[in-house]
């Protein structure tokens, strides 16, 4: 298992929250930090722009030399399977 990544979430409609995904064999997990939480939550849903935003940042450390091609394969698998990408063509 790799680090998480994680960043800010400033656009999101309930206010700005913190943002952390983990790579588990096959699968993802998100987790959100909404502001004035403590505990990180798994039961949100990511927005379109969270899938762009984690495949902008993988493809980053793919340049960096620091990821491998199975990651981003996988991301872009699961954002498929998610409806989520014909949403966005429509």
């Amino acid at each position: 298992m790799r680090r998480p990544i994680g960043w800010v979430d400033r656009d999101c409609a309930e206010g700005r929250r913190e943002v952390r995904v983990s790579f588990h064999a096959d699968s993802l997990r998100w987790q959100f930090l909404p502001r004035g939480e403590t505990k990180w939550r798994d039961d949100l849903a990511p927005s379109p722009d969270n899938w762009r935003e984690l495949e902008d940042k993988l493809l980053e450390l793919k340049q960096r030399g620091h990821l491998f091609d199975r990651e981003i394969a996988l991301v872009r698998k699961l954002r498929n399977e998610s409806g989520e990408a014909e949403r966005q063509e429509a």
